[in-house]
């Protein structure tokens, strides 16, 4: 039982500081990321870089910017979650 405590423990001690060593390869919303940035971002998969992280989700710093579009009546359009929206 000792044993398999010690091993647990060696274990959650290596899984932090791998998450420690890759913080440097992390900025989220254009600052270095914390520890609980980078465990939260690791643990979604994500690889180091730049990222935003809002209560929309996690997102690439450097995306693509959507812009609406209009109609051919002038109505402005745009999409949300895949749903057109008109003005």
């Amino acid at each position: 039982m000792k044993l398999s405590l010690v091993v647990a423990g060696i274990a959650l001690g290596l899984g932090l500081f791998d998450v420690s060593a890759q913080a440097k390869g992390y900025v989220v919303n254009g600052h270095a990321a914390s520890p609980a940035e980078v465990q939260l971002l690791a643990s979604h998969g994500v690889p180091p870089g730049e990222w935003l992280v809002d209560g929309y989700g996690i997102s690439p710093a450097a995306g693509p910017v959507v812009q609406s579009a209009s109609d051919s009546n002038g109505t402005k359009c745009w999409y949300v979650l895949d749903v057109r929206l008109c003005q």
